[in-house]
């Protein structure tokens, strides 16, 4: 009888020394738990992204003024008699007391970024 109750003290020591060892115990388990957790988390958000990307390729294809559209929003390209309107968002880069994007007042305009093509009357 005594054997036995050795044994499972032994057997009880052992499990705990494994448990708390910091290089494969209890410690190392919860840490990939985590690990894992915000692994699925991460491959679940990346899925939507996904599915978004898909629904933009399905309609590329099928729209030719979708496809034209998003290359001169790409490229900030403008068709003839076309006006850009650029809305910002306020607080975000805007100078509130005047009301423009920050720098972006009295400033002289890129000489390599060509102007859109205006007719003349």
């Amino acid at each position: 009888m005594k054997a036995f109750g050795l044994g499972t003290c032994i057997i009880g020591i052992v499990a705990a020394m494994a448990l708390l060892d910091p290089e494969r115990g209890l410690g190392i388990w919860l840490e990939m738990r985590g690990d894992l957790s915000a692994a699925m988390a991460r491959v679940e958000r990346l899925e939507g992204q996904n599915e978004v990307l898909r629904h933009e390729i399905r309609t590329l294809e099928q729209e030719p003024a979708a496809l034209d559209r998003a290359i001169r929003e790409e490229l900030d390209l403008v068709l003839p008699g076309e006006v850009v309107v650029r809305f910002v968002t306020p607080g975000a880069g805007m100078d509130p007391l005047e009301g423009a994007p920050r720098g972006s007042v009295g400033q002289r305009p890129d000489p390599d970024i060509a102007a859109p093509h205006r007719e003349s009357p």
